[in-house]
């Protein structure tokens, strides 16, 4: 029975009445209670949001890059004039289990307007990760001095190495393999190809958080010379990105042509951008 059909629900009274007189006064207010108009429950709805889908931020083309550049330079006036610029520069690139390697220097110097030191070079190197301390490589190298008695100097080898040690503060990595090497004289047409031995040593030490050492060390052992060339730097941080520091480099020919020195030495001043 609906409580708008007024017919209906006086004669459901008043049947309720007669049934239970004694009652008459509560039917009436349980009726005018029932008819009395109520207010809507308002019941704030649920909102589920739709799902939304996880960004994972994809690593670029090469997993890991790092980079530096460092510059040398002097000068002096007076009784001798001389000028002196310097540049060395190192990329890595990773890929999978691969590094690649690039690695160029420049120098130039003069003494009273003569040229005295006028060099460049180059290589590049390929790393295979067979395991995470041993890996193969394929290198390439070509040097240029117009102040030497070798006046190029190129390279291409293969060969294998290993980290020999790896931790927070330091990393040790040697290798070693055969290759072909040419030599151009300088001052003449004569060249000269043999079959050489190269092997290399690096060490990347973190003395303390604004302080580094660094020791390169290589050797190219051939019929015609061999060449010993290590070099030493100690940096200490000038903000993140930037560090200054001091650098000795030594280079030793068993057997120069043209009655040039057997050793060249390099003591430098260096500014070096890392990223």
């Amino acid at each position: 029975m609906s409580l708008n059909d007024d017919d209906a629900l006086a004669s459901v009274v008043a049947a309720a009445k007669s049934a239970y007189p004694e009652f008459a006064a509560e039917i009436d207010a349980r009726v005018a209670d029932l008819q009395m108009p109520v207010e809507p429950l308002l019941i704030a709805p649920l909102v589920i949001p739709a799902p939304q889908p996880v960004e994972i931020e994809q690593p670029g083309y090469w997993e890991d890059f790092n980079a530096e550049l460092t510059l040398n330079a002097a000068e002096t006036q007076g009784n001798t004039d001389t000028l002196f610029l310097g540049l060395h520069s190192k990329v890595n690139l990773m890929r999978k289990a691969q590094i690649h390697r690039l690695e160029a220097f420049a120098n130039m110097a003069e003494a009273n307007g003569v040229d005295s030191q006028n060099n460049w070079g180059a290589s590049y190197q390929l790393d295979t990760l067979w395991t995470d301390d041993y890996f193969g490589y394929v290198r390439g190298s070509v040097a240029h001095d117009d102040f030497a008695g070798f006046e190029t100097d190129a390279f291409v080898g293969i060969g294998a190495g290993a980290y020999l040690k790896q931790t927070e503060t330091v990393t040790l990595r040697s290798e070693l393999g055969p290759g072909y090497r040419y030599l151009e004289i300088a001052g003449s047409d004569y060249n000269i190809g043999a079959v050489g031995l190269y092997g290399a040593t690096e060490l990347d030490w973190l003395i303390r958080d604004d302080l580094t050492l660094e020791i390169d060390a290589k050797a190219n052992i051939s019929g015609p010379t061999s060449t010993f060339n290590p070099t030493i730097r100690m940096n200490t941080a000038v903000s993140k990105r930037v560090s200054a520091g001091v650098s000795y480099d030594l280079r030793y020919e068993s057997n120069p042509p043209l009655m040039s020195n057997n050793i060249d030495r390099v003591l430098r001043f260096d500014v070096k951008y890392s990223y």
